[in-house]
């Protein structure tokens, strides 16, 4: 893997705090085994092999700190920073903000993509297109139709919102700062970022089946196939 060493003021956060009950694997499931590795580490591959970023942040369970610099030193070839998670979410993305805040202040961070450790293939190709529209608008987010339903008069389309989701630094630390004077908690970054920079252009980037969450345990299945598929590529 390659280190990205030049200041490309693009810092890329993981989100693994997680219990995954529904998963049933009684652990949290970032640390499933998947390709002879932990799970939570195959994020850190994409994002490293795009070579967009110069700082990695891991958000994980207080309890989980120790055991993850384990295994981040074993299959990650750069520095990441641990940061102790929050009992939701919303709670997480609050304190590794709070922990970039002097970058972020400073200027030497001008954009934040934040992603779930739980979507291990999220590939170069997507955290590409994600960063570029970001970089141009002032956020980007992947998105999946679902469905298009057929009213009387109009058609409405539903979609799924995926990660990684990337926004200008500033805007975002703001945002969640806003959020907690008003105890407000979004269900992910975008329904934040939406509340209090409204007219902050998003643009919506196509994302792929391919990345998926995993939730329950034929997910990690199907992710184990398309990893030892030799005809899959991320790329």
């Amino acid at each position: 893997m390659k280190f990205n060493r030049h200041q490309t003021g693009r810092t890329a956060v993981v989100l693994a705090a997680g219990s995954g009950t529904r998963l049933g694997a009684g652990t949290n499931k970032v640390w499933l085994p998947l390709g002879g590795r932990e799970l939570a580490t195959w994020s850190f591959q994409w994002l490293i092999e795009s070579e967009l970023f110069d700082r990695y942040v891991l958000v994980v369970h207080q309890s989980e700190r120790e055991f993850a610099r384990e295994i981040f030193a074993k299959h990650v070839s750069v520095p990441v920073d641990i940061v102790d998670g929050g009992a939701t979410r919303h709670a997480s993305e609050s304190r590794a903000l709070e922990f970039l805040a002097p970058s972020i202040e400073s200027g030497a961070c001008k954009l934040v993509l934040i992603h779930d450790g739980a979507r291990p293939l999220a590939g170069p190709t997507l955290i590409k297109k994600i960063v570029q529209a970001a970089e141009n608008n002032g956020g980007a987010l992947p998105y999946l139709e679902t469905a298009v339903l057929h009213g009387s008069s109009s058609e409405a389309e539903i979609v799924r919102v995926q990660t990684p989701q990337v926004f200008k630094a500033r805007e975002i630390l703001d945002a969640y700062r806003k959020a907690g004077v008003e105890n407000f908690e979004g269900s992910d970054t975008s329904m934040t970022m939406e509340k209090y920079y409204p007219d902050l252009k998003v643009e919506c980037v196509r994302g792929t089946a391919l990345n998926i969450k995993v939730t329950y345990p034929q997910d990690l299945v199907m992710v184990e196939h398309l990893l030892a598929s030799n005809s899959y590529s991320l790329k």
